[in-house]
């Protein structure tokens, strides 16, 4: 296991672009660390960077004590498990397994009995003698976490591993995943643009937004305390609602849940936040606003419904548990608890 250390890392392109601003990250022993963000923000970047595949500009990369930033991917003790899995398609499962240890000069004994270990880790054991052709895309994966595991490496780098799974296949993987690091106690960054795959693995989240990091936490503290109207939107599915407010015209900026919100902020336009399933079905009188139904999608476990309300240009999503045989052109009074609503400032900080 190890400590991984971030300080003010910056990645500027020749062309002078400027793709990561000065992250600022430490990783403690055996935590799995979970980056995500909408393409194009850095977080495939920021990987890269701590592998060593691309050059820190300015900035410092601490491995336990020691600077890494010269030092050449292979130098570093770190495995990388890429989307594409990355294997020989010449090669069986176990040549794959056991190339890095072959190239260290590992004695063939011991090879072997690291890759069988592993593949019985992993579940490959009758795998072994079959070629990357010869896989289902699960399988393929496992080879490629196993190829990773074997050389018992200081830290773990996951690039966006499930993105070529089905959907089924990719929630047995990622229970896999987060079981296997938890039995290994190794260091690990996993990245991904899916938040429901970055939920359910991380210790802790990191969210990323053009290039800089917006919040940093536990997954459910992100979701129930998002530092910033971005990091509101990105985590939680359907996303919150965000209604703007204007203090001097907004009918909604004069509810007794909402007019005690802080004055400042309210002096120009402010953002009220509410989850979809905070919103519930109440009484005319203690509602914020009466959606007009536009369209219902009942999803079994729980139903959907989107609507406009007078006074608010943004359209509203509506998580209700269970079964709502509900009519578009509807109407639903609905109201919230004053915890569950969110305030953001003119300038997108949670107020």
């Amino acid at each position: 296991m190890a400590t991984l250390t971030l300080n003010a890392l910056k990645k500027r392109y020749p062309n002078g672009h400027l793709t990561l601003h000065g992250i600022d990250l430490k990783v403690a022993h055996g935590e799995l660390i979970v980056i995500v963000g909408p393409s194009g923000c850095g977080k495939s970047t920021l990987l890269r960077s701590i592998a060593g595949l691309e050059s820190i500009t300015e900035g410092d990369l601490w491995i336990d004590d020691t600077r890494v930033n010269d030092k050449e991917p292979a130098q570093r003790d770190i495995a990388m498990v890429f989307q594409n899995y990355a294997l020989y398609p010449h090669m069986t499962v176990f040549d794959n397994m056991a190339y890095a240890l072959k190239n260290r000069g590992i004695p063939k004994q011991e090879c072997e009995q690291k890759v069988r270990e592993t593949a019985k880790l992993l579940g490959l054991e009758e795998l072994l003698e079959r070629r990357p052709r010869q896989l289902s895309g699960g399988q393929r994966q496992r080879v490629a976490m196993g190829r990773a595991i074997v050389r018992s490496p200081k830290v773990f780098l996951f690039d966006e591993p499930l993105s070529n799974l089905d959907a089924a296949l990719r929630v047995q993987m990622r229970l896999e995943i987060r079981r296997l690091l938890k039995r290994l106690g190794t260091t690990a960054i996993y990245v991904t643009h899916d938040q429901v795959e970055a939920m359910t693995l991380a210790d802790r989240l990191v969210v990323m937004n053009g290039g800089q990091v917006e919040q940093v936490g536990a997954p459910l503290e992100l979701y129930s305390r998002p530092a910033t109207r971005f990091v509101a939107r990105f985590i939680g599915s359907p996303s919150m609602n965000l209604i703007t407010l204007e203090a001097t015209t907004s009918p909604l900026a004069k509810h007794p849940l909402v007019r005690d919100m802080p004055a400042e902020p309210m002096e120009k336009a402010a953002t009220l936040g509410i989850r979809p399933e905070h919103l519930r079905i109440t009484d005319p009188l203690q509602a914020l606003f009466r959606l007009e139904v536009e369209m219902v999608e009942p999803l079994g476990a729980d139903t959907l419904v989107y609507g406009h309300a007078a006074g608010i240009a943004e359209q509203i999503v509506v998580r209700l548990d269970g079964i709502h045989p509900l009519e578009e052109s509807a109407q639903l009074y609905l109201g919230a608890e004053r915890e569950n609503l969110h305030f953001f400032d003119v300038e997108g900080r949670r107020v």
